[in-house]
């Protein structure tokens, strides 16, 4: 299997970059019409992880792209795995473009999300969307494919509706960044969007009381062993977090920033729930603060504002404002604690990912401990 460590070490939803690929093994197979659905057990760094691709006879993925329909096909003839509830896909399928840890596909008037890191058990994305689909700023759930893998159950793709024309919200901001445009009403709309999301959560699934400070500090220590940069500063970082209250938790987005809204010509969508790619989906799954998800946008706006040119100073100030403004909350030490330790999982998430972005979080660390 070398020739597949090449194909992950360069591709997009390949979540290890900063380790090199110790071994690849294949561990399940079927084939489809076009190319072959292949579940690759990659081991790096002591850790091994299962990835879904689907690779034509080079051995290259082409699940988003020449094998988009082979895979869409094989969905609903049950041979990607079992079906749960409905696929009403087309006769074609395209990939959504963007950055994207996973491959979305458009296929008729659906969204069929096939998602490549894989782990044992019901995928948060499918969990929590499928119980809130009557919120407006979601997109509704129709099934959901799940393969026995090894003795144990596994998410393969979800199917859920597609948002007609909505805007990448990245994307949208850049715009707005580039000519310089103030983006406080979006942002005002968008927090608006989340406090609604944030609520049908809060009705759909239990929620209780946890120590803010401790969960920081286990978070914080778990990011150090996998960067030098973030345990540098972990020291400072417990400072900051002793003596946070406890605080209500509830099931959150978990992994929330620009490039995970589309604006339609409404409102604004939340998508893609599956929280944040580096941790565990046990730890995904867990109950967390709302501000965890406030804390991921703003550091989104820093992200736009720093990202591109055109951006005046005090661009993503104002917005953040705005979105706060929208949420229905003000800026504390707790917020500020959650926003810190956004910015310390981003360090750790661009040198795996996007490492020339890595110096975006950097600096949003230092300014954050003064």
């Amino acid at each position: 299997m070398t020739d597949r460590k090449a194909m992950l070490a360069d591709a997009r939803f390949y979540g290890a970059k900063s380790e090199p690929i110790d071994a690849v093994e294949l561990i399940d197979s079927h084939p489809l019409r076009n190319g072959t659905l292949e579940i690759l057990a990659v081991t790096h760094g002591g850790v091994t992880d299962l990835y879904q691709v689907v690779v034509d006879e080079d051995g290259e993925d082409i699940l988003g792209t020449s094998g988009a329909v082979s895979y869409v096909q094989a969905i609903v003839e049950g041979a990607v795995g079992t079906l749960h509830g409905d696929a009403p896909v087309g006769h074609a399928a395209r990939k959504v473009e963007g950055e994207q840890s996973n491959t979305s596909l458009v296929t008729g008037s659906v969204l069929v999300k096939a998602f490549r890191r894989l782990e044992p058990g019901l995928n948060p994305d499918v969990e929590l969307l499928s119980e809130i689909g009557h919120c407006p700023n979601v997109a509704k759930v129709h099934g959901w494919v799940t393969r026995e893998i090894e003795g144990e159950e596994y998410t393969l793709a979800m199917i859920q509706d597609l948002v007609l024309e909505g805007r990448d919200g990245w994307e949208l901001a850049l715009d707005y960044a580039a000519r310089g445009e103030s983006f406080a009403q979006e942002a005002r709309l968008l927090g608006r969007a989340t406090r609604h999301v944030h609520d049908a959560l809060k009705l759909a699934f239990p929620t209780t009381t946890a120590d803010l400070g401790v969960s920081l500090q286990r978070h914080a220590e778990e990011l150090a062993a996998r960067n030098g940069d973030v345990a540098g500063v972990v020291p400072q970082a417990h400072d900051l977090y002793a003596g946070l209250p406890e605080g209500e938790v509830q099931r959150i987005h978990g992994d929330l920033h620009l490039g995970q809204v589309l604006r339609t010509a409404e409102d604004y969508v939340l998508i893609d729930f599956e929280g944040e790619p580096a941790r565990s989906l046990e730890h995904r799954r867990l109950a967390d603060s709302p501000l965890r998800d406030v804390a991921g946008m703003i550091r989104s706006l820093d992200y736009a504002a720093n990202f591109g040119e055109g951006a005046p100073e005090g661009w993503a100030e104002e917005a953040t404002e705005a979105f706060l403004v929208g949420y229905g909350i003000e800026r504390d030490a707790v917020l500020d604690a959650y926003i810190l330790d956004k910015a310390l999982y981003e360090v750790v998430y661009e040198a795996d990912h996007r490492p020339e972005w890595v110096n975006i979080p950097l600096a949003a660390v230092a300014r954050l401990m003064g």
